[in-house]
């Protein structure tokens, strides 16, 4: 009967405690409402802009026209896309903002065209002028990575060489060959006597190492980026802050003259 009782009280005061408990817990169903809305919200802009955008003829074409060992970036082509496609959302919401006058929805959609336009342009002239040196870092990089892993060196088609000639290794490749590898062979049948100038390629066809490969690209993918901020975040807004202005302040000087032209011609009639 004790027993019994004390049961029936223990879970009497578990289920008020667990009552009391839910009570005062704060309830938080408002962000989660705003982070649905958000998640809603981005959702549509892929489907509606990015997607499209990234399918389009002209991101098709942007990517084609700009091949080449200087122009071969990934990571600078998608961000100079997708800073267009930003860029253009700006531009068209600020001219059609109502809650701001005609100059400074004006100047500002000047601002953001000129930012777009220079730093766009901007990124590509420095991603590159500076292709060139990027590839010697990232030779030097490859060849302290042989150091610290000699089995990427691949000793089974080459024999022991020294990492500091890896520059003299991509052009004479197939000279340095040990005569008894298969592999050599048909790397030779493949690919014949190619000299390579980029430390990727040479990677990727003939010492086939992926975790070089991996370091290589990320390093790549770092540098894009950090030009890319430090130009569209950074450097061309405070440059194009003074001309934006300037055109626009000019823009309203023409148009105001236009309109009082015609109140000038007739008053002296």
């Amino acid at each position: 009967m004790r027993i019994s009782q004390i049961q029936s009280y223990n879970q009497s005061y578990n289920t008020s405690f667990n009552s009391q408990k839910s009570q005062s817990q704060p309830s938080f169903t408002g962000l989660g409402g705003i982070k649905k809305g958000y998640d809603n919200v981005t959702e549509w802009l892929a489907k509606n802009y990015y997607v499209k955008f990234y399918k389009s003829k002209f991101a098709k074409n942007f990517v084609e026209k700009t091949k080449g060992k200087a122009w071969n970036n990934m990571t600078t082509h998608m961000s100079a896309l997708g800073s267009t496609l930003i860029s253009g959302m700006y531009i068209a919401r600020t001219l059609s903002n109502e809650k701001l006058d005609e100059k400074k929805r004006r100047t500002l959609a000047i601002n953001d065209a000129l930012t777009w336009g220079v730093s766009t342009a901007s990124m590509y002239l420095a991603d590159a002028k500076l292709a060139n040196w990027w590839e010697g870092v990232t030779t030097r990089f490859a060849a302290n990575y042989m150091l610290d892993n000699p089995k990427a060196k691949r000793p089974d088609l080459f024999g022991e060489w020294e990492p500091k000639d890896l520059k003299i290794m991509m052009n004479d490749w197939h000279e340095k060959l040990n005569p008894k590898s298969k592999e050599g062979k048909e790397l030779v049948e493949q690919l014949g006597k190619k000299a390579y100038t980029s430390i990727r390629d040479f990677n990727l066809d003939v010492l086939k190492d992926k975790k070089l490969t991996t370091f290589i690209d990320g390093m790549g993918v770092l540098k894009s980026l950090f030009i890319f901020g430090m130009i569209y975040r950074y450097i061309v807004p405070v440059l194009v802050m003074k001309p934006a202005n300037y055109i626009g302040r000019k823009l309203h000087e023409k148009e105001v003259q236009n309109n009082n032209q015609p109140v000038a011609s007739a008053e002296k009639k």
